[in-house]
């Protein structure tokens, strides 16, 4: 009986009618087909939700490959909803532009169907608009931080502001913080932040550093209260100055390099001959260099303290050189004064650390363009087509 599927729904019908005209003896048999035409009948619908919920992601949001792959499992919507065009207009409304709703929906695709645009969305961007009272940093901040659109406004959003505002002074440095770090709302502000903000000011910390830390590194305030407080005693017991322009980046390095990285760095420091004296004056200086790999401090020291003859001394005294990409940096340059020492064409006026330091403009221009057409190789040295096993100059 199945086969009658394939006729269309009038011709089925018109059997339908014509069977139930035959004798009551046939009724098993009419009942049979009565139910094979309401259970295998396929009646099309007009769109099917899937499609529509995918063309919408796909053609209106501008999701593709993974993001749109992504977003049709979080959200679902069909052609009968009104709500998702009416975000997307809202977000016109504002000027975002198409690429700034991409990322938004791509982050956050429940924005498009649990919130209603006018009661949830417009009051959160009427209120940072109030702010800042300017549409395109409205866009900036909603776009870094979506998570401000599935927020609370009364019970998260105006609290979160009003205690970030109390450490920066004013909306626009918060909103400068918005900016610069996206997941400060997702953190739990006053059991870390105020805290921590808190701490550091007992200690004599400059405020402009706490800035700095809020608008440069703000994960690192969001460190548990604790772990922060510890960090600090110990650059304390350091001797670190708290009111030094590299104190910032010592709070990030301690906050993100556990204790035994710590130890592990100074146990290889150690092993090239650097005193813990040497050790905590590179740290002063470069605090990032104990969150290096052991890999790579090791590849710097070897070519520093080996191949250049560098002392531990003269390295911990200048440490930004550990900074430097040595396949990007270092080696093509110094590859190039080689070539020029071989040739005796170099300038003793310039320290290493001063041309590592130069930018790569000034370097070509000064060794690279002046010499390349007397000199064979300082091009190939710079583009690192020719590596040294030593180098004789210092």
């Amino acid at each position: 009986m199945k086969m009658l599927v394939g006729l269309s729904k009038s011709h089925v019908q018109t059997l339908i009618f014509n069977l139930q005209t035959l004798h009551n003896s046939n009724h098993c048999l009419i009942t049979t087909i009565i139910r094979t035409y309401s259970t295998n009948t396929i009646i099309p619908t007009n769109v099917d939700s899937s499609e529509f919920k995918i063309s919408f992601l796909k053609n209106k949001c501008g999701l593709s490959g993974k993001d749109l792959v992504r977003a049709s499992k979080y959200v679902d919507f069909d052609s009968s909803d009104q709500r998702p065009d009416s975000v997307l207009q809202l977000f016109r409304t504002f000027g975002f532009p198409m690429s700034n709703v991409t990322k938004i929906i791509s982050f956050h695709p429940r924005v498009l169907k649990e919130f209603h645009p006018q009661n949830i969305l417009k009051p959160k961007l009427d209120f940072l608009l109030s702010l800042s009272q300017s549409q395109a940093e409205v866009v900036a901040i909603v776009t870094r931080n979506p998570v401000i659109l599935v927020r609370s406004l009364t019970s998260h959003l105006i609290p979160s502001l009003n205690l970030l505002n109390s450490v920066t002074g004013s909306y626009p440095i918060t909103l400068s913080v918005l900016k610069n770090n996206p997941y400060i709302l997702c953190q739990n502000l006053p059991k870390s932040l105020l805290l921590n903000t808190e701490f550091l000011l007992k200690l004599g910390v400059p405020h402009s550093h706490v800035l700095k830390l809020l608008t440069s590194y703000g994960p690192v305030l969001g460190t548990l209260h604790d772990k922060f407080r510890n960090v600090l005693l110990k650059l304390k017991d350091l001797d670190f100055d708290l009111k030094s322009t590299y104190f910032c980046h010592a709070v990030r390095a301690l906050c993100y390099a556990p204790d035994s990285t710590w130890e592990s760095r100074c146990v290889l420091f150690r092993s090239f001959g650097f005193s813990n004296h040497e050790i905590l004056s590179m740290f002063k200086k470069l605090p990032n260099v104990m969150c290096y790999t052991e890999k790579n401090i090791k590849e710097k020291l070897e070519l520093f303290l080996n191949k250049l003859q560098w002392t531990p001394f003269r390295l911990s005294s200048n440490p930004v050189v550990l900074g430097y990409s040595l396949k990007k940096r270092t080696i093509p340059r110094c590859s190039v004064l080689q070539v020029l020492v071989s040739k005796n064409c170099t300038s003793e006026s310039y320290m290493l650390s001063t041309i590592l330091a130069m930018t790569d403009k000034r370097f070509i221009e000064i060794f690279v363009t002046a010499h390349k057409d007397e000199i064979p190789g300082v091009l190939e040295a710079y583009q690192g087509k020719l590596r040294f096993d030593e180098y004789t100059f210092k």
